[in-house]
């Protein structure tokens, strides 16, 4: 079956026994205030690797800004759920990836739902920057929307490359809702025994990189990598390092949805 458009699927053709691909699939997920393009070119990279991907658009995310203010973390999180377990349903092996508060998402996710084979966390969110958080409880009530901060990306060339579409005012109650989440994922943490990427920027604006490290510390699974990078900031997948970064994403990959020996299946 050929390709469907970046945000769909692709599938092969030839289930398995249990009427599930062997095809390893992908699910890539954005961060807050963020669009499946900032995920497009780490599909490809995957695509490239037989990977069928799914680039997932959140709720309240592509439409209009006051949309936007009416979902929070229960939406956002129904949405990934939703789209791992379709995915699982027809795939044998499942990675979920994502970045910010996708990162979140898929962690989320994968110590909730124990047969995703792998998740890949880029620049996860746990305790932010000083006051954040704070600052948008006090807010969100009476402040409904902030202006949106152009993308943190340390490449000059980026915001010629991507025409990004991220809301030009963030809502504030969005960001509590994900702020005010952030506690239970870390206590979920422990729960992920899958196999485990995690990327982390030194020089992320947003999302601090001792966060990244935290997150690497409190997972449960004892096979993780992490990789921190020394350039770019918060928009990894379109930074100066996003090929090394991509290149790590796709072997871990790889690695983990690659169907096991049947000696070590029956061990």
């Amino acid at each position: 079956m050929g390709r469907q458009t970046d945000c769909g699927v692709r599938r092969m053709s030839e289930p398995g026994a249990s009427g599930q691909t062997n095809q390893p699939a992908a699910l890539l997920v954005h961060g807050f205030n963020g669009e499946p393009l900032d995920m497009h070119e780490l599909g490809e990279t995957l695509r490239a690797r037989d990977f069928a991907t799914h680039l997932l658009l959140l709720p309240g995310h592509g439409t209009h800004f006051r949309h936007f203010a009416r979902t929070t973390w229960a939406d956002w999180s129904a949405a990934v759920a939703s789209a791992a377990g379709e995915l699982l349903e027809r795939h044998a092996h499942v990675i979920l990836i994502g970045h910010s508060m996708g990162a979140a998402l898929a962690l989320h996710t994968a110590a909730n739902e124990p047969r995703v084979a792998g998740v890949v966390a880029l620049c996860p969110p746990l305790n932010m920057h000083f006051a954040q958080k704070e600052i948008a409880a006090l807010t969100h009530r009476v402040m409904p929307y902030w202006p949106t901060f152009p993308e943190d990306v340390r490449d000059p060339a980026a915001p010629r490359r991507y025409n990004r579409q991220a809301y030009r005012w963030t809502s504030v109650a969005a960001a509590h809702s994900l702020f005010s989440t952030l506690p239970t994922v870390r206590d979920e943490l422990p729960r992920v025994r899958c196999p485990a990427f995690i990327a982390c920027a030194l020089h992320d604006h947003v999302v601090p990189a001792r966060d990244g490290m935290e997150v690497f510390r409190r997972l449960g699974t004892l096979d993780k990598e992490m990789l921190v990078l020394e350039r770019s900031y918060h928009g990894v997948t379109k930074d100066v390092e996003r090929e090394q970064l991509f290149a790590r994403v796709g072997a871990f990959a790889t690695r983990v949805t690659a169907p096991q020996p049947l000696a070590a299946r029956l061990a």
